[in-house]
């Protein structure tokens, strides 16, 4: 039986494995050491979560806010577990975070050939913005 519960640094072994095992994650584009994940976990610890069998964790979801707008940000399934509604659930449950903290919309961002993240993304309702190019810089 799938279980959902908030994720804890104590995850990260597991999460870590997950996400890299996941198509599409672009892991070296930000902190994602056991200590950045843990500052995410730190300021945004009702929007951080898991799914677990056994003690497995087969799904994960990051949410993080700036206190006007959400961002989701490493959302993975692990194959086999895949188009079982379990992505959509863990989703859910931070959007209704996020309206329980007064955030309105809610972002994120896709590697440009991940195109069935896309899709999945698009089925759920998120539109693309064609008037925003996304700029950063590593500090």
């Amino acid at each position: 039986m799938v279980e959902f519960r908030k994720m804890t640094i104590n995850d990260y072994e597991q999460v870590f494995a997950l996400w890299e095992r996941t198509p599409g994650m672009n892991l070296q584009s930000l902190n994602n050491t056991r200590v950045g994940i843990k500052s995410v976990i730190d300021r945004n610890s009702n929007f951080c979560f898991v799914a677990e069998e056994q003690g497995i964790i087969i799904a994960t979801i990051l949410g993080a806010t700036d206190g006007r707008k959400g961002y989701f940000y490493h959302v993975a399934v692990a194959e086999n577990y895949q188009r079982q509604q379990i992505g959509k659930k863990l989703i859910l449950r931070v959007l209704e975070e996020f309206k329980l903290n007064n955030i309105e919309k809610v972002g994120l961002f896709t590697v440009k050939d991940n195109i069935e993240g896309q899709k999945f993304w698009k089925h759920l309702g998120f539109k693309e913005r064609s008037d925003i190019k996304y700029m950063d810089l590593d500090l």
